[in-house]
């Protein structure tokens, strides 16, 4: 697979002169033009016969006038499709992958692979970029992995060398392996300013620790170094982002005002309007647990946890009824890690089941995404000024959001065609 850039010289239907040119119809252009049977943006806006004009990798006008599309530009023929503006994944982990060794299981595998084979470590992390891109994905937000991996894979895909959706990363992320109100604040600001020092563009707490075994949870922070953390975050311009599944520890969360949360169920009423007033966004992650339910052997988890993962979905499900119902912003996150990728969509299906409607969930899956980490000035939409992420998919997205999950048949990220 390659990005594809479209380098076809032409004129326009009424061969318009280039800004400052002549009138002698040869003229060229770097810029290219996307024609789609219609447009979808996640603010509900549908332009039908849209024309959309990119100009390096930002797009410079929006509409349906074909005399803006600058002469000798380079004309991509989308209009069998709808657009829509690319997705954004609130939630990966590029660097959780496997070789798949007979007689190694994942969660072992991965950390043999940093500490003795990071070449091949990386190679599967490019893989894993690919097939998030292939569903549409062209902003993924790495929520915890090695920076010797996710620097350099983040430098590959923005330099066009590895295709893959845009990344932003937390690095290795913050987590307590002591007990709640180990740590002095001194030490928890340095914590935060060494995530800064790695790259990361944003951080991310583990607020609890959790049982593959029995999938019991039980907090790490304590509220104070939790606001610590966050304040800490905030004053070192990165956005910050909260790992909490058992409810009494996302309560915690919620109240220290994090840019996102990340899994929790049990939320209640309280709870959503706190996450309201502190513009927390909620990262559900529903369908990872369907992932883990269906792979059971392959995680070498035991057969009785299947009745566990369904009580957390059933859980997980219910809170995220509860959080869009009152208001609160809901991002798509997979939490893909190893075969997971390429599902990444999987979980648009959940939030429609949760009580959104095919546009709602295309919000959560591309602007609320963006917001989650500060970009929605950048991402998230076919708009002048944004990056060039658009998807076309057969179908109406507006009617069923399977068009969605796998209706998706071409990609843009950054203004490159992506060829699959």
């Amino acid at each position: 697979m390659a990005f594809v850039i479209l380098t076809t010289v032409h004129c326009g239907p009424e061969k318009q002169n280039p800004p400052g040119g002549t009138s002698s119809g040869e003229c060229t252009s770097d810029d290219k033009a996307v024609r789609l049977g219609k447009l979808v943006n996640p603010d509900g806006a549908v332009i039908d016969k849209a024309i959309v004009v990119i100009h390096e990798d930002r797009i410079s006008y929006v509409g349906a006038d074909e005399k803006q599309i600058p002469c000798g530009a380079s004309v991509i023929d989308w209009t069998a499709y709808t657009g829509l503006p690319g997705l954004v994944d609130a939630h990966v982990h590029f660097t959780y992958q496997t070789d798949k060794e007979p007689g190694t299981l994942p969660w072992t595998r991965a950390p043999w692979l940093m500490n003795n084979d990071p070449y091949k470590l990386l190679d599967l992390a490019r893989g894993a970029a690919l097939a998030t891109l292939r569903t549409g994905v062209t902003t993924a937000i790495d929520k915890g992995g090695s920076d010797f991996i996710l620097n350099p894979l983040r430098a590959e895909i923005r330099s066009g060398k590895t295709p893959g959706p845009r990344m932003y990363n937390s690095i290795g992320g913050i987590s307590n392996h002591k007990h709640p109100g180990a740590f002095t604040r001194e030490q928890l600001k340095g914590w935060v300013q060494l995530q800064v020092l790695r790259g990361a563009d944003l951080v991310k707490v583990w607020a609890d620790g959790c049982s593959d075994k029995t999938l019991d949870c039980l907090p790490t922070f304590t509220f104070d170094e939790l606001q610590v953390l966050v304040d800490t975050s905030h004053q070192e311009g990165l956005p910050i982002a909260i790992h909490a599944y058992h409810e009494d520890t996302a309560r915690l969360a919620i109240m220290a005002g994090p840019d996102s949360i990340e899994h929790p169920e049990g939320l209640d009423a309280v709870d959503c309007g706190i996450m309201i007033d502190k513009g927390t966004i909620y990262v559900p992650t529903i369908d990872h647990n369907r992932y883990y339910k269906d792979n059971l052997a392959f995680f070498g988890y035991a057969p009785d946890l299947e009745a566990k993962f369904d009580a957390y979905i059933r859980d997980n499900l219910a809170s995220a009824a509860q959080a869009h119902l009152m208001g609160v912003k809901i991002a798509m996150g997979s939490d893909a890690v190893f075969t997971g990728f390429g599902q990444n969509t999987q979980e648009l299906a959940w939030f429609v089941q949760a009580g959104m409607t095919p546009l709602e969930a295309i919000r959560a899956a591309t602007i609320h995404g963006a917001e989650s980490i500060g970009v929605q000035n950048e991402i998230g939409k076919v708009a002048v000024g944004y990056y060039a992420d658009i998807i076309a998919v057969e179908g109406d997205p507006l009617a069923d959001i399977n068009v969605v999950i796998n209706g998706v048949r071409k990609v843009m990220m950054g203004g490159r065609v992506a060829e699959f």
